[in-house]
């Protein structure tokens, strides 16, 4: 198996601020951005498993900046450990000041992922179905 390095799986999404994401300060909420750091780190844990991969805690979080309306927002994760079929993946979070450029670290994360098992989907959709 050929080593991977945290470059290999890095995953750079950068979105815009909208008012329906933003809460009566008009700042992000929360959870919006949670689940903009999930997208990222899941892209991450597919490219370094080449599997599909799922959340399986978010095992830190730290909101240390307020992400204002209209802010140009960029989440970077990428992989920071590996166990058997479980990694590690470290995600940052950038705010971009409109007038000079310049990003400032508004907060960060780390989220672990298991990579699944192949499953085809008759056997994915029998795990739902119920007998009468």
């Amino acid at each position: 198996m050929q080593p991977k390095f945290p470059s290999d799986s890095l995953t750079t999404l950068t979105d815009l601020v909208l008012p329906g994401e933003t809460n009566p300060l008009n700042n992000l909420f929360g959870g919006e951005l949670l689940a903009r750091m999930d997208r990222a780190a899941s892209i991450t844990a597919r490219r370094h498993s080449r599997r599909v991969c799922v959340t399986a805690s978010v095992n830190h979080v730290a909101f240390n900046r307020a992400i204002p309306l209209g802010s140009v927002v960029t989440v970077e994760s990428k992989v920071s450990r590996t166990f058997n079929s479980s990694m590690e993946i470290y995600i940052d979070v950038w705010i971009e000041d409109r007038e000079s450029g310049i990003r400032n670290k508004a907060n960060e994360g780390i989220y672990t992922f298991v990579a699944m098992k192949q499953v085809d989907l008759f056997q994915f959709l029998q795990l739902f179905h119920k007998p009468n």
